[in-house]
């Protein structure tokens, strides 16, 4: 499974370097309680237990899928691979969650 979503960092400082449209990551992975998420680089370095917001863009969906959660690992890319982190979600809102109960249940889709 591949599923392609911008991280967004809330209460980011767009002046420092970060741009207010988010960075472009993959999906490899995910499920009712968080994501491993693939990024070929960031902007400005992750930390663990920062707060993010993934809008995950997928066919079987009108509008993006903001999931919001905190980073619960991180792996640093070489050369030759990109980077990798682990999003624990926070599913303060009924709504996201059905949605992504949905979306798992809809999961012919690929890269």
């Amino acid at each position: 499974m591949s599923l392609a979503a911008t991280l967004r960092r809330p209460g980011a400082d767009v002046g420092a370097g970060r741009r207010p449209d988010g960075e472009r990551v993959r999906i490899r992975d995910i499920g009712l309680g968080g994501a491993c998420v693939e990024a070929a680089s960031f902007e400005q370095p992750l930390r663990l237990e920062a707060q993010v917001v993934l809008e995950v863009t997928a066919p079987t969906l009108w509008d993006p899928l903001v999931l919001r959660g905190r980073v619960a690992w991180l792996r640093q890319g070489r050369a030759d691979e990109p980077s990798r982190f682990g999003v624990r979600f926070d599913h303060a809102e009924q709504g996201g969650l059905f949605a992504l109960f949905h979306l798992l249940g809809a999961s012919t889709f690929d890269a």
